[in-house]
C-alpha cells in the first residue's frame, strides 16, 4: 500500500442526542435552545452508513456550545476553529466536561434509524476536525480495534465490487463508494445534519502498483496455522491408506 493525495469533501456532521436531558445533565445544564448534537468531522462521507459509534478522548475537555437554534458538543480547544469554518460568528460556551463524562451517551445516526454510543479512544487527536471521531469498525484499523473493545457491530455495507449492497439506503444501493460522497453530503443536508462542507486535499491510501485509491473493508476470513503443531485432522489424513486401481 502507498499513499497519494486525494480531494474529498471535508464535512462536519451533527449527531443529535438520543436523550437530550441525559446529555445536558452531564454538563450540569437544565435546558438549551433547540436540539443537542455531537459534531463529528470526516473526509470519507461514504463510510457514514457503517458508522456505529463516535470516539472521544478522555484526555480532552468538550464544550457545550449554544449557536442559533441548537447546541453543539465538540472539543473545547477546537471550538473557535470549527465555528470559523462553519461561518458561525455568534456562539456561547455554556459548559465544559471531560470526554470521559460522555462515555456511552447515545446519539442518533443522521440518516439511519438507530443511535450510536460515544466511546473513548486514544486515537482521537486535536490536529484537525472536532475532537469527535466518526467510527466505522468495518472501514478502518483504528475503528476496528476500538470497536472490538466496545463490542460494536463490524458493519460492512460495501460489496466486493466497491458498491453499496442492497438495503444500505434507497439512494445509495448499488452506488460505487467513490461516487457516493456527493450523494451522502446531499442526504445529510436534506436531513439537517450537515454543519459544514468544503473540498479538501488530504493523504489517502492507494494501490502501490496502479496508484488508484483503495478502501478498507472488513470481511470474514479463514486462516490455517502452519507450524510444528499439527492438528489431529492433519495427522489422521496423512495416516490414511488408499487403494488405487492399476
Amino acid at each position: 500500500m502507498s499513499i497519494t493525495t486525494k480531494t474529498s469533501p471535508s464535512i462536519d456532521v451533527a449527531f443529535h442526542a438520543a436523550d437530550k436531558a441525559a446529555v445536558l445533565a452531564k454538563f450540569g445544564v437544565a435546558d438549551v435552545n433547540g436540539p443537542v448534537s455531537l459534531v463529528i468531522w470526516t473526509t470519507t462521507p461514504w463510510t457514514l452508513p457503517a458508522n456505529r459509534a463516535i470516539s472521544l478522548s478522555p484526555e480532552f475537555d468538550y464544550a457545550l456550545v449554544q449557536v442559533d437554534g441548537q447546541a453543539l458538543i465538540l472539543a473545547k480547544d477546537l471550538v473557535d476553529s470549527v465555528m470559523k469554518r462553519a461561518g458561525i460568528a455568534d456562539y456561547t460556551i455554556l459548559a465544559v466536561v471531560n470526554g470521559a463524562e460522555l462515555e456511552l451517551m447515545r446519539f442518533k445516526h443522521p440518516f439511519l434509524d438507530f443511535d450510536v454510543p460515544a466511546i473513548l479512544g486514544d486515537h482521537v487527536t486535536l490536529d484537525a476536525g472536532t475532537g469527535a471521531v466518526h467510527t466505522a469498525p468495518g472501514h478502518g484499523p483504528d475503528d476496528y480495534v476500538i470497536g472490538q473493545k466496545y463490542g460494536l457491530e463490524v458493519a460492512n455495507p460495501v460489496g466486493p465490487d466497491g458498491a453499496y449492497l442492497p438495503g444500505t439506503y434507497p439512494t445509495l444501493d448499488g452506488v460505487n463508494v467513490f461516487k457516493a460522497n456527493d450523494v451522502v453530503v446531499a442526504l445529510l443536508s436534506e436531513k439537517g445534519a450537515l454543519l459544514h462542507v468544503e473540498k479538501m486535499q488530504h493523504s489517502y491510501p492507494c494501490c502501490w502498483r496502479h496508484k488508484t485509491p483503495i478502501i478498507f473493508r472488513a470481511t470474514p476470513q479463514w486462516f490455517r496455522e502452519h507450524g510444528s503443531k499439527r492438528s489431529a485432522q492433519t495427522v489422521a489424513f496423512r495416516n490414511q491408506r488408499r487403494a488405487v486401481d492399476p
